[in-house]
């Protein structure tokens, strides 16, 4: 998973200051330094005092603690209190990959990997980008975002509504670096957002790539009315980075106009969300082994846990019968 480019902020929230991230558990300072943003180890190799807490000095990361100094390739330039002027040489802090891409500021553990991204691009017109922190297990998280049974039930008439159930084929098939399902569901959705925008779609995809992007696509007999990116980076045991980003057509009405009119709905459907996912991580403790007991509608959770076991996917192209 070192190998995978994670974002882990929006471009707008980064500031002049030395901030801390966590990935994968490490943590990390990013700071605007002269070539850019630089990602290095947050730790002074001195006395392990947090670089996050020091001061950027002519483009150059200082330690608040003793002073010492480091360039963006993480070689000490200054070493205060020496009788003559520390000369650099040494390399003592780790540095990483960073990226600028669709308004996110992407790092990667290792340093010298060209960025990638293993999704298709998002469509053009990107017209809305959110960030926040979700507390739970990645694998919970990737899931409850891909799966639309729990919407009838949490989102009851906010997404889809429990009484009125529909019948949905979901198609799966194996893709590049990960799964899709399609649905084809026989009418639209029951629920408030159903009602204000679904009557248009025809059918959905579900797509699962490596690197834990999700992509939720809703097309009409026009092409693609909207999509939906949710990227899941592990942050910190139990803690995970979310963003979403909402691409949308013109057609119909729009784009920013559907976008500010669903925004609030979108909102509170995360609020729930986040919500349950929490309330599942803070049930852990009280059972060490559940056996908890899946079934063919949990369509996508035996590709999330290949996926974030970093083991090769194998997809068994099929059909399912679903009523949500």
């Amino acid at each position: 998973m070192r190998k995978e480019w994670y974002p882990i902020s929006l471009i707008n929230k980064l500031g002049d200051k030395p901030k801390r991230f966590f990935v994968l558990g490490e943590a990390i300072v990013v700071y605007k330094g002269k070539p850019g943003w630089i990602a290095q180890k947050d730790s002074c190799p001195h006395r392990n005092y947090p670089l996050s807490q020091g001061k950027i000095v002519n483009g150059q990361l200082r330690c608040s603690y003793h002073g010492w100094q480091f360039n963006s390739e993480g070689f000490v330039t200054k070493l205060p209190g020496l009788k003559k002027q520390y000369k650099g040489k040494t390399c003592m802090l780790s540095t990483f990959g960073t990226f600028e891409h669709d308004g996110l500021l992407w790092v990667c553990l290792e340093g010298d990997l060209p960025f990638h991204q293993q999704s298709k691009p998002l469509p053009n017109g990107k017209i809305f980008s959110y960030g926040t922190t979700i507390i739970g297990n990645t694998a919970d998280i990737l899931e409850n975002f891909l799966d639309p049974m729990h919407t009838s039930f949490l989102h009851d008439g906010l997404i889809r509504s429990s009484g009125k159930p529909r019948k949905t084929t979901a198609e799966i098939r194996g893709i590049h670096n990960g799964v899709e399902v399609k649905y084809t569901e026989e009418s639209h959705q029951s629920g408030i957002i159903g009602s204000l925008f679904g009557r248009f779609i025809t059918h959905s995809y579900g797509r699962l790539s490596k690197g834990n992007i999700i992509d939720l696509e809703f097309h009409s007999k026009k092409g693609i009315e909207m999509t939906n990116r949710f990227i899941v980076v592990p942050a910190k045991t139990g803690e995970n980075y979310f963003f979403s980003q909402i691409t949308a057509s013109n057609r119909w009405l729009p784009a920013r106009l559907k976008v500010s009119v669903l925004g609030p709905f979108f909102l509170l459907a995360l609020r729930q969300d986040k919500k349950a996912i929490k309330a599942i991580y803070d049930n852990g403790p009280f059972f060490e082994d559940p056996k908890l007991q899946s079934t063919y509608l949990d369509i996508m959770r035996p590709y999330i846990d290949l996926i974030i076991a970093g083991k090769e996917l194998q997809v068994n192209n099929k059909n399912v019968e679903l009523y949500i």
